[in-house]
């Protein structure tokens, strides 16, 4: 008996019980499906955290107040960075543009609308930092810092809340008050989107100063941001500024800072690997919904070899070998397990493109997981379907021709 031939009869079998056949494949189906669902997920949202942070630059440097140390930082109750350290940052070789940043919450009222807005105080020097583009207007400059001027330039979400659709002109040189505080708008900033942990579109920017000395009266900053002139330089401008920090902070070579200092490198880093440990374990939790199909596939096997028991014999009697009745068998289960596979797959895919699409994150094409869950239903075949192809082809053909 040729391989042909064991394919087709195992078709006819699965073929003669269709509804059976199908709820086999069930699990089967759902468990490729789940597993290509949560991966197609996993690589969107992986896709869009990483374009999200690339949009930051490779070249940007974050230095938050508190040592480094594993687990969560209370950083807003450390004060240890000053904008002074920021000034004195900004001569280092390699340094592009430096920032430092305090960021509140405050009730802002403009046009008669009442929003509670981020309102970010930075320096002049932020829109080179953060790559942000003014679309109408202009950023304030060195002189309204110095100055501790009370103007603001506002993201084009706070644009539309405040003055509606389409208001961008119309925001400018109008006076908005931040916590009770009058300030002018002189300038309105192009659509940036989400970085992933905020977005800029619905944030107020004013001079830190005037942030620090009017509404915050704090002495001290959350975050100083550095962008340096050549990505290629970014560790050895991190190294520059620590030593110089650890300096002006009177903290020996050998003892533990009081700053911690990140790139977008590191946190892209840390997100994949955070993001891959994840997808990792729910897929390995949506994995045991393939045991549970290849264990219903084995059940079945076992109940069609009881039922196909005479037609076991009757091979046997017109001299089929024992190895034609396993491969037979083992055919017909790679076959339930192959084709439930190929329907888990588009169903998984189909099912990606939707949550995707109304979650927002980029469908990702994965030709790997296509691979490995062909491979993997291929495989739950061989091994739920060798034990019920075995007992099938070790029966006697006496005991076989006489079963009833």
């Amino acid at each position: 008996m040729n391989y042909s031939e064991l394919f087709l009869t195992a078709i006819q079998a699965l073929r003669g019980n269709i509804f059976r056949t199908l709820l086999t494949m069930l699990g089967i189906v759902i468990g490729i499906a789940s597993v290509i669902l949560i991966i197609a997920l996993a690589q969107g949202s992986t896709s869009s955290i990483t374009s999200s942070i690339s949009a930051l630059g490779s070249n940007l440097i974050t230095i938050r107040p508190g040592a480094e140390q594993r687990g969560p930082v209370q950083s807003g109750n450390v004060t240890t960075l000053t904008r002074d350290d920021a000034s004195a940052l900004a001569v280092l070789p390699n340094v592009a543009a430096v920032s430092a940043v305090v960021q509140k919450n405050y009730q802002i009222v403009g046009n008669g609308e009442n929003k509670n807005l981020s309102v970010q105080g930075v320096s002049y020097g932020y829109p080179t930092v953060q790559s942000i583009t003014i679309d109408q207007g202009s950023f304030f400059e060195e002189e309204d810092e110095q100055g501790t001027a009370k103007v603001a330039v506002l993201g084009p979400d706070v644009v539309t809340d405040l003055f509606g659709e389409d208001a961008t002109a119309e925001a400018l040189n109008q006076n908005i008050t931040i916590d009770g505080k009058v300030f002018r708008v002189i300038g309105v900033a192009k659509s940036k989107g989400s970085s992933g942990f905020s977005n800029p579109d619905e944030a107020v920017y004013i001079p830190v100063t005037t942030m620090m000395q009017i509404l915050s009266g704090q002495n001290n900053v959350d975050s100083i941001q550095v962008v340096t002139d050549d990505p290629n330089k970014v560790d050895a401008v991190s190294e520059n500024i620590k030593s110089a920090l650890m300096d002006r902070h009177q903290i020996a070579e050998n003892g533990t800072a009081d700053f911690n200092i990140s790139t977008s490198k590191d946190t892209q880093s840390t997100l994949s690997s955070v993001t891959s440990t994840l997808t990792a374990m729910l897929a390995g939790i949506a994995s045991i919904s393939l045991i549970v199909g290849g264990i219903g596939i084995m059940n079945i096997m076992m109940v069609t070899v009881t039922e196909r028991t005479k037609e076991i014999g009757l091979l046997q009697a017109i001299g089929a070998e024992q190895k034609d009745i396993l491969i037979q068998f083992l055919i017909e289960s790679i076959v339930l397990t192959f084709t439930g596979g190929v329907v888990g797959i588009v169903l998984g895919e189909l099912l990606a493109l939707i949550v995707s699409k109304i979650i927002g994150v980029p469908f990702v094409f994965q030709i790997k997981s296509i691979l490995l869950a062909v491979g993997v239903s291929t495989l739950i075949g061989i091994i739920f379907g060798l034990y019920p192809a075995r007992k099938a082809a070790q029966l006697s053909p006496i005991d076989a021709l006489r079963y009833e």
